[in-house]
């Protein structure tokens, strides 16, 4: 048994816009405001301004290649494993025990948090995935979830304006799920709106199940995106023998339907050195296993999914 990372490599031209032209039905990357390269160009298809262009691309992209950190490996044959890790940015607690652990786990970062920037800078640097861990609202009397969240009273353009300052402050991000929202998420509204933003900026979504009747796999369904669906919180009670038969349970998952995702948070005291102990290749008796590999790419059809009210 492998783990896996979350979702798909980011593109090298993610971050520029795309528009078709006359001059050609492929279209043109434009790039970004300031570039020399001029408009007339593009519109006209000049030779040597698409040949720049290209070139120009090319070597870009071939710089980010290699400034870009090694990816821990991903085993994406089944049965494998994701695991988020939520919760990311309030503390510098744990943070060199996951760093210690070689499998593609994927970080769920918060946003305008104190370490926020700093930690999904190192993780990324070690190999990991970051995806944003969206503060969303709560049902009353503790509706606020954390600043950056998104409520029940936003509009469309509200939430972009939103997910957009929140981003601001995470680097790396290719994915996102939610913080908390036992009120936020069960509106099939504001899940679409958050859905639509992600696919604008080519990021998957993956629903945390963190209430019966969340609508985040509903929502991002509708829209054409894959079903990223948790099934196991792992360390919904901090007690070692817990964590070990979440992390069973989650390998069981993964034997029987093929993947399966899982949810620990980051602070927690034993999470890490549970999660690090392990290895995802089952032994005779087929109910333990050890971390070899890890979180990407999943495909759609997961199992339906197991809810189970968070402690924080």
């Amino acid at each position: 048994m492998g783990m896996l990372l979350l979702g798909p490599h980011p593109s090298p031209y993610h971050h520029f816009p795309f528009q078709f032209s006359g001059a050609s039905a492929r279209g043109f990357l434009l790039p970004p405001k300031g570039s020399e390269q001029s408009a007339r160009e593009l519109e006209n298809g000049e030779e040597s301004g698409c040949d720049n262009l290209s070139s120009d691309l090319t070597e870009a992209a071939s710089e980010k290649e290699k400034n870009s950190p090694r990816q821990k490996i991903s085993v994406t044959s089944p049965p494998t494993i994701a695991i988020v890790v939520d919760d990311v940015g309030d503390t510098e607690n744990n943070l060199t025990q996951w760093l210690s652990i070689n499998a593609p786990l994927t970080f769920a970062v918060m946003p305008h948090r104190p370490f926020s920037s700093s930690h999904a800078e190192r993780l990324w640097q070690a190999g990991y995935q970051i995806i944003m861990h969206i503060p969303t609202e709560n049902t009353k009397p503790h509706s606020f979830s954390g600043t950056g969240q998104l409520s029940l009273s936003m509009d469309r353009e509200t939430v972009f304006r939103t997910l957009d300052a929140d981003l601001a402050n995470i680097p790396h991000v290719v994915g996102i799920n939610n913080h908390q929202g036992s009120a936020g998420c069960d509106s099939l509204q504001l899940m679409t709106f958050m859905c639509e933003w992600a696919r604008e900026r080519g990021f998957f979504v993956v629903d945390s199940n963190s209430s019966r009747a969340s609508k985040v796999s509903q929502a991002a369904q509708s829209l054409g995106m894959p079903r990223r669906c948790n099934e196991v919180f792992i360390d919904h009670d901090n007690n070692p023998d817990y964590i070990r038969s979440a992390m069973r349970n989650l390998a069981e998952k993964s034997r029987k339907n093929g993947v399966a995702i899982g949810i620990c948070h980051f602070h927690r005291p034993n999470t890490p050195r549970i999660v690090g102990e392990d290895d995802p290749h089952p032994t005779g008796r087929g109910d333990q296993f050890r971390l070899r590999a890890g979180c990407s790419q999943l495909k759609a059809g997961l199992a339906t999914c197991d809810w189970c009210p968070i402690r924080y």
